[in-house]
């Protein structure tokens, strides 16, 4: 049966690492990114090393039935309100359009407020990054603000646990798959 893994970055081998670079630094994936720059070999090995002493990011790797094809990630996690800004992106081209953005936040929601019982996601879109809002609209996240990041359009948005649990079985037709860990 296919399925949707996070493996963290620690924890892959390291082509896979370097593979995470190379999709960051795409293009079409680096234009929806707050920080635009070029990420290098050297700043990219010392930040997944960093990740061993930090406790508000957690970075996996997303696996789709066991081929790398992607990124998820939490940051400015805070364990004491519970909230934390994610974001996620697919790297390998084949696997774009397919629904499984859908899948991966689904997956990704239900790890966040049944495992973690954290109580609100944020995140943050680029205004132009129309697929990501299509996805956040579908899954009823709200729009609680804008505002203009190196002259471009930036929207927040969150989703509470009580939506998740308001949306989670809609959601979950949506997306089938396996929820293997």
């Amino acid at each position: 049966m296919r399925d949707i893994k996070f493996v963290d970055i620690l924890k892959v081998k390291d082509e896979i690492k370097e593979k995470v670079r190379q999709w960051r630094n795409k293009d079409d994936i680096r234009k929806y990114m707050l920080n635009q720059h070029i990420i290098t070999k050297a700043e990219h090995l010392s930040w997944i090393e960093s990740l061993r002493n930090r406790n508000d990011w957690k970075f996996w790797v997303v696996f789709f039935d066991k081929i790398p094809i992607g990124s998820v990630y939490l940051q400015n996690i805070n364990f004491k309100n519970l909230t934390s800004e994610w974001g996620f992106y697919i790297g390998e081209d084949d696997f774009k359009g397919k629904g499984l953005g859908k899948c991966i936040l689904f997956k990704l929601l239900e790890f966040y407020f049944e495992v973690m019982r954290f109580e609100v996601l944020f995140t943050k879109v680029v205004s132009n990054n129309i697929v990501a809002l299509n996805i956040y609209k579908k899954f009823k996240f709200k729009v609680i603000n804008n505002f203009l990041d190196n002259q471009r359009k930036i929207i927040l948005l969150k989703f509470s646990k009580k939506d998740w649990f308001k949306q989670k079985e809609k959601l979950k037709n949506e997306c089938l798959y396996s929820n293997k860990q």
